[in-house]
């Protein structure tokens, strides 16, 4: 009787370890499970914000990169460059006439002349200041403003453009004129271009319009009849 109850316990040996892996294989699944569902209420973690492209600032509702919204291709003169802001057209580069100008540079003498752009400017939107001081003769690294600061009256270069802030709708019109030295007219590989940007809060697009190389001494006119200002038209652009 006494081997029989002890074979009896060694049959029940295994039958207990069986029950006690398994009840502990339970409270090891009952804790994932309540580990998940607490992580399942847990903050989402944030997401780092994608980053912008090369050029464009935060806020800015315009993806493409600054440089890109600024620097338009050039159009060509008595055609019209559009923005949001504003249109620009060049509709005539003439020479001025008058007394050539002698500056001293550096010890030396060279003689320069008075270039004139005949532009003009349709606001598009609020607040668009237009006055020649935005205009600028380009050539490779060399920049001429447009005289801004008491400009000559000569009598090809007639009217100047008068300074105004523009209402949308409204147009100037108006001479602009360069100091050109003998330097600047030297054929070289970089082309000339007159660039126009009004001065404005943020920055504005530029508008570019290549000159040819004869620049003011081409014999002709650069655009058509239909684009040249009468001076009619020039006058009532100024009383507007």
């Amino acid at each position: 009787m006494q081997m029989t109850r002890r074979f009896a316990q060694t049959l029940s040996l295994p039958a207990m370890l069986v029950t006690a892996l398994t009840a502990t294989g339970a409270s090891c699944e009952r804790e994932q499970a309540r580990s998940h569902a607490g992580a399942s209420h847990a903050a989402p973690t944030r997401q780092p914000a994608p980053s912008l492209p090369p050029g464009v600032r935060p806020g800015s509702d315009d993806p493409a990169p600054a440089r890109a919204r600024l620097e338009p291709p050039p159009v060509a003169p008595g055609e019209w460059s559009k923005n949001k802001l504003f249109k620009f057209r060049l509709d005539r580069i003439t020479a001025c006439g008058g007394e050539d100008v002698t500056s001293t540079k550096a010890g030396a003498k060279a003689a320069s002349s008075w270039v004139g752009a005949h532009f003009t400017v349709h606001a598009k939107e609020p607040e668009v200041f237009v006055t020649p001081r935005d205009l600028e003769l380009r050539r490779g690294g060399v920049i001429l403003n447009a005289k801004h600061v008491n400009p000559p009256r000569l009598p090809g270069c007639e009217p100047l453009l008068v300074p105004k802030r523009l209402r949308p709708g409204e147009t100037l019109a108006g001479f602009g004129v360069f100091e050109v030295p003998g330097s600047f007219r030297v054929t070289t590989d970089d082309p000339i271009v007159l660039s126009y940007r009004p001065t404005r809060w943020g920055g504005a697009r530029r508008a570019d319009v290549p000159i040819r190389e004869c620049l003011d001494a081409c014999g002709g006119t650069s655009v058509s009849k239909a684009s040249r200002p009468t001076a009619r038209a020039s006058s009532a652009a100024l009383q507007n």
